[in-house]
Order: structure tokens, then C-alpha cells, then sequence
């Protein structure tokens, strides 16, 4: 085995690790985003900000991946073609290789879904909060939700500040 063969290798086991990685944080912040889910539906305030903490954590790996991914795209070792880690690994036209960047592939694909999750999950509890204060101020007699205005006189056009169109696509 010659020297650059065993520092492509090398390249490549931080390149699967790496991917290990990423999934095992990615499937850590679906298990919060579950958990964080069941608290919202069960109403129970305290713990979904205990699950927010542990989603921050959590995002601060994610956020540290970044780096490392970088540092492995700019490696000495690492092919010279591609700007990704999949092209990286599909231009060294290796069985191994094309099916690491495979799960390369599966594990964006895996990110985009937590991401779209995690943002639906969040408009939803945006507006559960403002649902809570809006019932709070209508008992109190409050004639309008604080979200939205009264038709204005001059233009008769209502002012929507509370994302309740974001709330309907998300719907």
C-alpha cells in the first residue's frame, strides 16, 4: 500500500466518521423535536423549555460539524475535484467511496427534514403562546387580539404582524 493510498484511506474513514456523526446528532435532534412536540400538545410549558435547551445543545453540535466539514473539504489528502464531500468522494471513482457519498446524500437528506420539522414545530408553538394571551386578553375584555389591528380609518386595510398567513402555508 503506497503513501497516498493510506492517506486517502485515512481521508476517507474522517469522511465516514464524520457522517456518523452528523447522523447520530441529527437523530438526537429529532428525538427533542418528538419530545418537545408530545410537551407542546400535552401544554406542559416547562418542559418543552427544557427541550429547547437540550435542541440549542444540540444545534451547537450541529453548527460545529460545519467546521469539521470544511476542514475535511480543505484537507491535504482529500481529492483535488469537487466542491462537496459527495463529489469529493464520487471523483475517486471507488466503490467504497461512491457509497459513502451515498450516505452523504441520505444524511442531508435526513438534516432537511429535521430542519422542516423543527420550523413547523416552532410556528406552531408561536402561535399556541399567542393563542393562550389572545384567549387571556379577550376574558379580560380586550376587544381586539394584540396581533392584529382594527381596519384603519384612512385606508380600511387590517395590518397583519402576527405571521397569521405563515401559520396557514404551514397549516
Amino acid at each position: 500500500m503506497t503513501n497516498a493510498m493510506s492517506a486517502h484511506q485515512s481521508w476517507t474513514q474522517q469522511v465516514s466518521d464524520y457522517v456518523d456523526d452528523l447522523v447520530q446528532i441529527t437523530e438526537a435532534m429529532d428525538l427533542i423535536l418528538d419530545e418537545t412536540r408530545v410537551h407542546t400538545i400535552n401544554l406542559k410549558p416547562n418542559e418543552v423549555d427544557e427541550s429547547t435547551a437540550k435542541l440549542a445543545q444540540t444545534i451547537s453540535q450541529l453548527e460545529a460539524m460545519v467546521e469539521r466539514r470544511e476542514a475535511l473539504l480543505h484537507a491535504p489528502e482529500a481529492p483535488a475535484e469537487g466542491l462537496s464531500l459527495s463529489e469529493k468522494l464520487l471523483a475517486t471513482r471507488r466503490i467504497e467511496d461512491a457509497r459513502l457519498a451515498r450516505r452523504c446524500g441520505e444524511a442531508t437528506e435526513q438534516i432537511k427534514t429535521t430542519h422542516q420539522r423543527a420550523n413547523a414545530l416552532f410556528v406552531c408553538q408561536y402561535h399556541l403562546s399567542r393563542f393562550q394571551s389572545e384567549m387571556l386578553d379577550r376574558l379580560a375584555g380586550v376587544a381586539a387580539p394584540p396581533t392584529y389591528e382594527k381596519p384603519n380609518a384612512k385606508g380600511g386595510q387590517k395590518q397583519n404582524r402576527g405571521g397569521g398567513e405563515l401559520f396557514n402555508e404551514a397549516a
